[in-house]
């Protein structure tokens, strides 16, 4: 028999998988389930968006293989786009390469900076990649809880001398997924002098950066210091609805983003040039993303008075497209998602299967807000008829 690697075994199965097997399960037995589930979003692609690359697949008709760094045009949007929302200024050339999505991007960085026995600092909850790509690369994985008594912030005071002298990254998500937190430039700004201080990597997922609704998030490029010891991932796939086309794209100064493109050179050929084409029309465009957060603002807004109706307290819906909510008191979050699953036949990601080793999450649910807006009123009305 041949055995699979190490690796493979000893890793968690990926939470959403499993989500979708149970969801499978219950409407292959003719249950009705309002999916607020995995985070892939239901409204439609652009249709800018959409004819730019159907277009596009003709003038590409021989294009051949892509660049590994991305087409000059597309690197140029993004420069254009990041100035003109951050007033952050980048070098299209030097400064921004082109990536397949964000997941598979970040699950390949530690082959560029970390080394076998070297420690990675991740936040718990957090997106499983995070944890996996340090672990492909046989680095210690160190946990960092995101507690709502301290705003969903990680303490980085309180990691251990030892542990941080044996790191060379840190990871941070914000506006974060699952909490919804947005960063305050006071704790972008702890984040990079902490990496200063201590030689690491500072590795910034904005991919939810355009997902707001009353304060707008920054970058953490944005704070003095950082292009000297960071690097910025985001992603065309909440912003735009595109998540099925998997471009983005990572940002950081030359000497910094160099490591991370060599390993881009073998570990995919590039993403597709009429891809970049349909991502170029969606970063030209910034009234379809308005249109967007209306449309999640009010599935938002339903769901958080819903919620209260029940006697939930502990509710967050600052940013991303998550309400992040604390189960009723005496239930954890993988009973009050049975509960709202078998009852209500409403699907939730428990916290619990979004942590990796801390309790941090052990009392929510998180509800992507993906069901369109006649789907969530009516899971909103099976929920308020539960008896908690």
């Amino acid at each position: 028999m041949i055995e699979a690697s190490e690796f493979i075994t000893e890793m968690r199965p990926y939470a959403f998988a499993e989500i979708d097997r149970t969801r499978d399960d219950l409407e292959r037995r003719g249950v009705d389930v309002i999916d607020f589930g995995v985070g892939d979003p239901t409204s439609p692609t652009p249709s800018s968006v959409r004819s730019a690359c159907k277009e596009a697949l003709d003038r590409r008709a021989s294009s051949g293989y892509p660049s590994y760094q991305g087409s000059p045009e597309f690197r140029e949007a993004v420069a254009r786009w990041f100035e003109a929302r951050f007033g952050v200024g980048l070098d299209p050339l030097e400064e921004v390469t082109a990536t397949i999505g964000s997941k598979q991007a970040i699950f390949m960085l530690p082959l560029a900076y970390v080394n076998p026995g070297d420690a990675v600092l991740i936040p718990d909850p957090g997106y499983p990649p995070y944890t996996s790509g340090a672990k492909a690369r046989q680095g210690r994985c160190h946990y960092l809880p995101l507690r709502e008594e301290r705003d969903f912030f990680p303490d980085l005071e309180a990691i251990p001398g030892r542990v941080i002298s044996r790191s060379r990254l840190l990871w941070i998500n914000y506006p974060n997924n699952p909490t919804t937190k947005i960063a305050s430039r006071d704790f972008m700004r702890e984040a990079v002098d902490f990496c200063t201080d201590n030689g690491l990597l500072l590795a910034s997922d904005e991919a939810y950066s355009e997902l707001y609704f009353e304060e707008k998030p920054g970058t953490v490029l944005g704070i003095d210091g950082a292009r000297e010891v960071s690097l910025v991932f985001n992603s065309l796939s909440k912003r735009s609805s595109m998540t099925g086309y998997r471009i983005g794209f990572v940002t950081a100064s030359k000497e910094i983003l160099e490591p991370f493109k060599k390993v881009q050179t073998q570990a995919h050929s590039g993403a597709p040039t009429f891809i970049q084409d349909a991502a170029i029309a969606a970063l030209s465009d910034e009234g379809h993303v308005e249109e967007l957060r209306g449309e999640y603002m009010e599935k938002r807004n339903a769901l958080v008075e819903a919620l209260r109706d029940l006697g939930l307290e502990g509710i967050h819906c600052e940013g991303t497209f998550y309400v992040w909510a604390r189960a009723p008191e005496g239930q954890d979050s993988l009973g009050f998602s049975k509960l709202l699953l078998e009852e209500a036949h409403v699907n939730t990601v428990p916290g619990k299967a979004l942590a990796q080793s801390t309790d941090a999450a052990d009392n929510f649910v998180r509800f992507a807000l993906v069901p369109s807006i006649d789907r969530t009123g009516e899971a909103c009305e099976r929920m308020r008829r539960l008896e908690l």
